[in-house]
């Protein structure tokens, strides 16, 4: 069963920039290197530009594992962590429906 993640975060207004390219930088991996990560998405607040949202589907819990100890998830930390107000916030969720073909991985 795909295991549903939401990660909320806020950041230092002056490490705005440096987080961003963090978050690209991440995203770029994923799309690259993790086919067990089904979906990954993260988005940036529009009233509150510090504040960033993240949404993954992984395939599994190797998915998962494989996502949190890759090098480019370690880069991510070492940028993000530091610059956020607050911990991230993680929450795992249930499917309830979706309108995604996950079919194709």
């Amino acid at each position: 069963m795909p295991i549903i993640m939401t990660a909320r975060y806020q950041v230092k207004p002056r490490s705005i920039d440096q987080c961003k390219q963090a978050i690209k930088n991440l995203v770029e991996y994923v799309k690259e290197n993790e086919q067990g990560t089904l979906y990954y998405i993260a988005k940036q607040e529009q009233l509150n530009p510090y504040a960033f949202l993240h949404t993954m589907i992984f395939q599994d819990e190797v998915a998962l594992t494989l996502h949190r100890s890759s090098e480019a998830a370690e880069r991510f930390v070492s940028v993000v962590y530091p610059s956020t107000i607050d911990p991230i916030e993680f929450k795992e969720y249930s499917e309830v429906a979706h309108n995604l073909d996950l079919s194709s991985r």
